[in-house]
């Protein structure tokens, strides 16, 4: 596997590769072409942090969906939910009520739900890791960054086929776990001016950590399975007029790979380790084995459509629109304790969610001194969810019903004592809800050329958001009720923000640039989907991030050698982020304080030799929180107010998911032997730094430093590839994420659970692909 290289571009790119001259014996870097407000210009040339990577790229180091995108792209660290960090700022929160700190751009929509986020890379032309505070040409603000995807167009005149698929054993104890993915695409010319594009995807995979399953009922669906297509059709009945439709369909089943999750300690003498004894599980960071009684499911279908449209006039200005419909309907249950004994049996969400988006756009003309592009933007969501967590308490089911474990127990006569109502569970919690959220928009961002070499670049955007929740919580009959009972709120809550962006960039040669840029960017509101009390206030106040960055961008020896380097700073106030409330053992969510991440990102790309390359991702972060008021004591903690009220100041701790030094280093060797066939060598290694997984770095809740080694043998012949490959070849086996496991914590012991990524073990496996 080979990583792509860091490039510095503007903020709305697609990117392509053309080739460039060869230098002496050697090979020039390729340039990475990436179009900016209606023009094309070198990613060298553009003043943004971002790391762009193709689709070949994607495919020769298996990434095949956003969860997978860590280990080529060292500024971003995945979470589990689907949730991102970029610069040691993410959204850690089980809540669907605000959105993601790091945001995610489909084909120039962006998502409004990180459920979204996990449909699969099907007929990708780039993916884009934007660095910094987003938005201004991306509808809705991103406070720490963006995932921007971009899919391939239909080509017109031009009759086509891809196809490639991969079949991979991963290692689990007892057996090795297996998947095969399977993606095809198809490109028709309609006429002379239209084109189809039809791609498809089928996707197997066995869950990672095994469940023995004891004690066991109900619907249980362990392995993923994921299917789905996308149709794209593109129209251009003249050089000015362009139409694009796409549309598309996915479906998800299992609970496998997304809510793969083990014991990584149990405390001697907390609830947990007997059941554990008795399953023959030892917890430990390489646990991959659990034992559950409860069902265990998980259905989602999305889905969505969109039309861009664009016309450039006569004299160079260009008009366009892109309108977007996107959804999804999700159902899921999963065990919340992953013991043999009903603690907590059931953890269920059902979901339907649509979203609708509009961006008009005036760009100026490419080539003048003064260019850029004006517009207005709209977007509108509605989120309906139903979700419970509740059990036994791991008491025996018999005993629930009658006197004293029973709602509202009373003693009556004669006897005996009777309940007025029977509980339907010991313990539980559930929320039933409506989230609407409404956004509008208007944004401008222009560069002008002062003087030959110097540019200056200004932007700005005014959005309103407002947010809207219905919420009725806790009407089940719960002997121990897990907040607020029966409580109901209608809220709502609308702000106004302004983003903005300027800087300098000053180019001594083609091949030397240096920038240095100061910028605000937003996450907007939302809602906390807990209220703490009867008079709760639920609304959570936009997130702002204040940015100042300067980076140099060079190339050397006729483009044999690019380096590339910047330093940021970046100041956080109002942090979006879930605390628990000891009292209610329940999560609520709300503004926590303020943080700073600052640091240096590096890359370099060297091509020695033709066929050869090497290239090197580095990037040292300092996350820390300033403030945070309220977060929650971990059981045991010392600190004075733990005692008090079961938080403390968190100032001065490190940021969760922010590793000091990330790194990834690769080469890449094509060995040519004849005029059609070559063999392909790839490797790569990444390294991270220890993480912090929760906000008060709780002894044992760390993820140690990770050290992952990649490596692939490939065949081309013409437009046929084949190729053996390994990921995580030495097997490190490491966690997503680790929490604190509630049951123990309630008791008075320190105990953790774990989830397990798609590359957490080793994996081997061929892949093979032709085009036409």
């Amino acid at each position: 596997m080979l990583s792509a290289a860091p490039a510095l571009a503007q903020a709305s790119t697609t990117a392509t590769i053309q080739d460039a001259p060869a230098a002496g014996e050697g090979t020039a870097v390729a340039d990475i072409v990436v179009t900016a407000q209606r023009r094309s210009e070198r990613l060298q040339d553009v003043p943004v942090s971002v790391q762009a990577v193709s689709a070949n790229e994607l495919r020769a180091a298996g990434v095949n969906d956003q969860r997978q995108l860590s280990i080529i792209a060292p500024s971003l660290q995945v979470q589990q939910d689907n949730n991102y960090a970029i610069r040691g700022i993410g959204t850690q929160t089980f809540a669907n009520t605000i959105e993601s700190s790091v945001a995610t751009a489909i084909d120039e929509v962006t998502l409004g739900s990180i459920v979204l986020n996990g449909n699969p890379f099907l007929d990708v032309g780039q993916v884009e890791v934007l660095n910094g505070p987003q938005g201004l040409l991306f509808g809705k603000n991103a406070s720490a960054g963006l995932v921007n995807i971009t899919t391939t167009r239909p080509e017109l005149r031009h009759y086509g086929a891809t196809f490639d698929m991969e079949a991979v054993t991963r290692d689990r104890p007892g057996s090795n776990g297996n998947g095969v993915l399977s993606r095809t695409t198809l490109n028709i010319p309609v006429g002379e001016n239209s084109a189809l594009r039809v791609s498809g995807i089928y996707r197997y995979d066995d869950a990672l950590v095994q469940n023995i399953r004891q004690n066991a009922y109900g619907r249980f669906e362990p392995n993923y399975q994921q299917y789905g297509g996308r149709a794209k059709y593109l129209y251009e009945p003249s050089d000015a007029l362009s139409i694009y439709l796409i549309g598309e369909y996915f479906e998800q089943h299992g609970v496998g790979t997304i809510f793969d999750g083990s014991y990584r300690s149990a405390a001697a003498g907390g609830v947990n380790a007997g059941p554990l004894a008795a399953a023959g599980i030892t917890p430990s960071p390489e646990n991959l084995v659990l034992a559950s009684d409860a069902p265990a499911w998980r259905d989602l279908i999305t889905g969505g459509a969109q039309a861009n449209v664009s016309y450039q006039f006569g004299n160079g200005w260009t008009l366009s629109d892109v309108f977007a419909w996107k959804t999804y309907s999700l159902n899921q249950q999963i065990d919340a304790d992953d013991l043999q004994f009903n603690g907590a049996n059931i953890n269920s969400q059902r979901a339907h969610y649509d979203q609708y988006s509009n961006e008009l756009r005036l760009a100026l003309p490419a080539g003048n001194r003064l260019t850029g592009q004006v517009g207005f933007y709209y977007f509108r969501s509605a989120l309906d969810q139903h979700s419970q967590v509740s059990g036994n308490n791991l008491f025996p089911s018999f005993l629930l019903p009658s006197f004293p474990f029973c709602v509202g127990a009373t003693v009556s006569q004669p006897s005996p004592p009777g309940c007025s109502v029977s509980n339907s569970n010991f313990l539980g919690n559930d929320k039933d809800y409506r989230l609407n959220n409404e956004s509008y928009a208007g944004f401008g961002q222009f560069t002008w050329e002062v003087v030959d070499r110097l540019k200056l670049i200004a932007g700005a955007r005014v959005t309103r958001d407002r947010v809207s929740i219905d919420l009725a919580q806790n009407r089940g009959a719960y002997f121990v009720v897990l907040g607020v009972p029966n409580a109901t709120f209608n809220q709502s809550y609308a702000a106004t923000t302004v983003s903005f962006r300027g800087g300098a960039q000053y180019s001594f040669n083609r091949d030397i640039m240096v920038y240095a840029t100061y910028g605000r960017g937003w996450k907007g509101p939302g809602m906390n989907d807990t209220g703490a009390s009867l008079a709760a206030m639920l609304r959570v106040m936009p997130e702002r991030a204040d940015t100042i960055e300067a980076g140099i961008k060079s190339t050397f020896f006729d483009r044999m050698l690019t380096l590339n380097a910047s330093v940021f700073r970046t100041t956080f106030k109002n942090l979006q982020a879930q605390t628990l409330d000891t009292n209610l053992r329940a999560f609520v969510i709300g503004n926590a304080g303020q943080a700073t991440s600052q640091g240096v990102e590096v890359n370099a790309i060297l091509r020695p030799v033709r066929h050869f390359s090497i290239n090197a991702n580095l990037a040292f972060v300092d996350a820390t929180y300033d403030s945070f008021i309220g977060a929650q004591c971990y059981t045991g903690q010392t600190t004075p107010s733990c005692a008090v009220n079961g938080t403390f100041d968190a100032s001065g701790n490190r940021l969760s998911f922010a590793p000091k030094f990330t790194s990834t280093v690769g080469a890449s060797y094509e060995v040519p032997l004849s005029d059609k066939a070559s063999l392909v060598l790839d490797g790569s290694y990444y390294h991270r730094s220890r993480v912090e997984s929760l906000v008060n770095a709780a002894p044992g809740s760390a993820i140690d430093a990770i050290d992952i080694l990649n490596a692939s043998l490939g065949f081309k012949l013409g437009q046929v590839s084949a190729a053996v490959f390994c990921k995580n070849c030495t097997n490190k086996v490491y966690a997503l994420t680790t929490g604190i496991e509630s049951g123990d914590s309630n008791a008075g012991f320190l105990s953790y659970t774990q989830r397990i990524g798609l590359d957490s073990v080793r994996s081997a496996g061929v892949r093979f692909g032709f085009s036409f």
